[in-house]
């Protein structure tokens, strides 16, 4: 038996560590999650536990905190550290900095099983597929693993594992992923690069069968007090056949409110689809604009989605008494701030429920951070450690007006909120960026979530205000 602690700074449940946990406990390991601050933190956790490896799960932004804590962590027990997540699978190199051990790249769960089970025989275990490590300050970067065809043999995701965090977030709302993959190659999503990882390896989009997430539902519902689902996926239903059978077997046997992510063109596509989801128990659905320039959306994201559609979604959406988030960036390669000002007038018409809005991060495995470097807005050699913990607070590119624009971000869902306060707005985002426009945007976005997907509103703002220095730091 081996033991993994899973280490975070953010009071959230990742259905990765999840998932990892649920499969390593098949095979005899012992998984547990910790959320801390820094190496201080960590000690009553060390101590108790006593875990033979820490885990981190990373994205870009995150993964400098993680870094410096496996260092600190290193020194003072001697423990290895595994990193996994979006980060080191397209930024092996983060693999040359101090403190990160190993990567594990891609899907990670019988990776991460192997290696447990290793390190509890006192074997080596370099030869893991999936596993990055270093030797004589070289990368060495092992094969992935065939893909697994059977989602339905994984073991549900271990929801134990965040018992920590009862009573201090809402876990009434509880995710599921009815399947993995994305068959889109929008540039600013690093679904292509996942792709060409696992090239010759196996079917990428994959589904679980419908009475298989029922399963999962309905123990949610029973043993876990759900009260909402939030399909996960980054298409929820892309496949309506299989989409629409679930939606009744959904309903007549589990009957939670849920929420989704779907595109654009799918809803547009089919006047059915909207009144099914909602007939089903759909409340709210979040989707892509990403930019109201249908030049930018298609030339520079690949997304393929035309403004009509968007218009036609929103809606049939609205016909069928189902709420949206709207999806959207600015601060894009080749933008204006006059195309910045178009997303926002474009949110305005279709009526967004729920408008969202991030500045551009060019994260590392994305055809678009290539972009931006090509066409001179980043360096050839841009050090990813640069990038802000969260999108909300700036942008590195040296894009025309990138200031204006970031501050237009801040105001953005006010905006759709209020169009009456443009006028104002094109006054504001002339001033250099302060904390008063991060603490208005972080009130407006702290609102917008909780109706979106439909939160406790207490527990939900004891804990955003937990990490709110973190997203502004």
């Amino acid at each position: 038996m081996a033991k993994l602690l899973f280490v975070q700074n953010l009071d959230f449940e990742f259905l990765g560590p999840m998932y990892i946990s649920s499969f390593a406990a098949a095979r005899g390991h012992i998984c547990r999650a910790a959320v801390v601050d820094g190496i201080e933190s960590l000690a009553a956790e060390m101590e108790s536990f006593k875990p033979d490896a820490l885990g981190f799960s990373i994205m870009t932004g995150s993964h400098e905190w993680a870094r410096r804590l496996a260092l600190g962590a290193k020194k003072k027990y001697g423990v290895v550290s595994l990193f996994g997540g979006a980060h080191p699978t397209f930024y092996p190199e983060f693999l040359k900095e101090d403190g990160v051990d190993f990567i594990v790249r891609g899907e990670g769960e019988a990776a991460v099983s192997e290696i447990l089970g290793r390190i509890s025989d006192g074997k080596p275990f370099y030869d893991v597929a999936n596993l990055g490590y270093k030797k004589t300050g070289e990368v060495v970067l092992n094969p992935v693993r065939a893909l697994d065809g059977d989602l339905d043999d994984y073991p549900f995701p271990d929801r134990h594992l965040y018992d920590i965090l009862e009573g201090r977030t809402d876990r009434a709302v509880r995710t599921v992923l009815t399947g993995r993959g994305c068959p889109y190659s929008c540039s600013f999503c690093f679904e292509v690069s996942m792709r060409e990882l696992y090239r010759g390896k196996g079917k990428y989009v994959r589904a679980r069968r419908a009475e298989k997430v029922v399963e999962e539902c309905l123990e949610l519902k029973k043993n876990n007090r759900a009260r909402m689902i939030y399909f996960a996926d980054d298409i929820f239903g892309a496949d309506k056949k299989w989409l629409y059978d679930f939606l009744e077997l959904y309903k007549s046997r589990v009957g939670l409110e849920f929420v989704c992510l779907v595109r654009a063109d799918v809803v547009s596509s089919d006047d059915d689809y909207a009144r099914r989801l909602a007939a089903a128990g759909c409340r709210n659905v979040f989707f892509g604009v990403e930019t109201g320039s249908e030049d930018l959306r298609n030339r520079v994201l690949d997304k393929r989605v035309t403004d009509g559609q968007i218009k036609k979604a929103a809606l049939t959406l609205h016909e069928a008494g189902i709420k949206f988030r709207a999806y959207n960036i600015v601060g894009l390669p080749d933008e204006t701030l006059d195309d910045a000002f178009k997303t926002l007038r474009l949110n305005i018409e279709i009526k967004t429920d729920y408008p969202w809005c991030s500045i551009f991060a060019p994260y590392p495995g994305t055809r678009l951070a290539d972009y931006a470097k090509k066409k001179g807005y980043l360096p050839e050699d841009f050090d990813y450690s640069r990038l802000a913990g969260s999108f909300f607070v700036g942008s590195p590119m040296t894009t025309p007006r990138i200031r204006e624009i970031q501050n237009l971000q801040k105001f953005f869902q006010t905006a759709v909120l209020c169009p009456a306060s443009i006028p104002v707005i094109k006054l504001l985002i002339k001033l250099p960026p302060n904390i008063f426009f991060r603490l208005w945007f972080g009130l407006v976005y702290f609102y917008y979530y909780v109706k979106s997907e439909r939160r406790q509103i207490v527990k939900t703002f004891v804990f955003a205000l937990r990490n709110f220095r973190r997203a502004i730091s």
